[in-house]
C-alpha cells in the first residue's frame, strides 16, 4: 500500500501570504499536489503543525485527502526532515511518497514514473536530481525498510537535521534524474515568492549529472559519523562525514557534498582551507538562479 504525504508545514514567508491557499484557476496551490498524488496513492494524508492548521487545509482539500498527521514534536529536529520522520514511523504503510503542497505544476504522470523507476531498483529511498547536482529533496520516495536506519537519524541528528539526511542514511538510495521523468522541468518544482508561478525558475537539466544515480552501502559513513558524534568521539566522526563527502564529490552531488561537509566544517576545531575550497565549489556549482542566490536547504 502506498501512502501519499503532503507537506504544508512551512510558514509560507517569502510568498507574502498563505501560498498554500493561492488560489489558482479557482483551485487552491495545495489542491494540485493532491490530486496528482491521489492519482497513484491508495490514501493521502495531510501533514501539519496543528489541529488548527488541518482544519483550514481540509476545508479545502475535503474530496482529496483522506486524514491528515501531526508533527511529532518529540522528534528533535524541525523543518520537512520531522515531517518526513514522523510520517515514515507513524504511518503503517508499505512504501511512502512525500510531496510538497507548493508544487503549482506537478501531475500524476510524473509522479508514477518517479514512484516506478524507484521501484524498479528496489532501494530504500529516492528522491530527484538535477544536472547541477541539486536535489528536489522535500520530494521523497520511502519504502518500510527505510525505518531499519532512519531511526538512528531521529534519535541521534537534532537541530543539525536536514531533509537530505534520509539519502544519507538509507543502505540503497535512487536519485532519478529529472530528465528521466518529465519533459517539462517545471512540473517537479515548488514556489517560495509569489512571482515564481508567473516565472518559475527550475534548476538546470543539463550539467554534470548526466542520469539516474544508485547508492548502496551496507554501513552508511552518515550513520557512523552520527554514532560517534553522539559518543563525542569526534575524530571518528569527522573521518566519517569526510569519506562521505568525497563520494558525492565523485558523483557530482553536489548538494549531499556541501551538506557533509558542512557537518565535516562544524567537527573541526580550527580553520581547514581545503575544505572551505571545497564547500564553495559546491555552492558555486548549486548557484543555479544568480538573481536570488538560490542554495538547496
Amino acid at each position: 500500500m502506498l501512502y501519499g504525504i503532503l507537506l504544508a508545514g512551512g510558514l509560507s514567508e517569502r510568498f507574502g501570504e498563505d501560498k498554500y491557499l493561492w488560489r489558482i484557476q479557482d483551485k487552491p496551490l495545495i489542491s494540485i499536489p493532491a490530486n496528482a498524488a491521489r492519482s497513484i496513492s491508495d490514501k493521502i494524508l495531510l501533514l501539519v503543525r496543528s489541529y488548527e492548521r488541518a482544519s483550514q487545509l481540509l476545508e479545502e482539500l475535503r474530496i482529496n485527502v483522506d486524514g491528515f498527521i501531526l508533527d511529532d514534536p518529540s522528534i528533535n529536529c524541525s523543518g520537512p526532515l520531522r515531517g518526513m520522520l514522523t510520517a515514515l514511523f507513524m504511518v503503517e504503510a508499505d512504501e511512502y511518497l512525500i510531496i510538497p503542497g507548493d508544487m503549482p505544476w506537478i501531475d500524476g504522470r510524473s509522479l508514477k514514473c518517479f514512484v516506478d523507476i524507484c521501484r524498479s531498483s528496489n532501494v530504500d529511498c529516492g528522491s530527484i536530481i538535477w544536472g547541477n547536482g541539486s536535489l528536489s529533496s522535500t520530494i521523497q520516495y520511502f519504502t518500510k525498510n527505510a525505518r531499519r536506519n532512519l531511526g538512528i537519524v531521529r534519535e541521534l541528528r537534532g537541530i543539525y537535521g536536514r531533509a537530505t539526511d534520509t539519502f544519507r542514511g538509507c543502505n540503497k538510495i535512487l536519485l532519478a534524474h529529472v530528465k528521466n521523468i518529465t519533459s517539462e522541468p517545471k512540473k517537479l518544482i515548488g514556489v517560495n515568492f509569489r512571482e515564481e508561478i508567473s516565472n518559475p525558475q527550475a534548476p538546470p537539466v543539463d550539467g554534470t549529472v548526466k542520469d539516474n544515480i544508485y547508492l548502496e552501502s551496507s554501513d552508511p559513513s552518515f550513520l557512523r559519523a552520527l554514532a560517534a558524534e553522539n559518543s563525542r568521539e569526534i575524530d571518528i566522526a569527522l573521518k566519517m562525514y569526510g569519506l562521505e563527502a568525497e563520494q558525492y564529490l565523485s558523483l557530482n552531488i553536489y548538494h549531499l557534498a556541501l551538506h557533509a561537509l558542512i557537518d565535516v566544517k562544524r567537527c573541526l576545531t580550527e580553520q581547514d582551507p581545503e575544505i572551505d575550497l571545497k564547500i564553495q565549489k559546491c555552492v558555486n556549482e548549486l548557484k543555479w538562479n544568480k538573481a536570488k542566490r538560490h542554495i538547496p536547504g
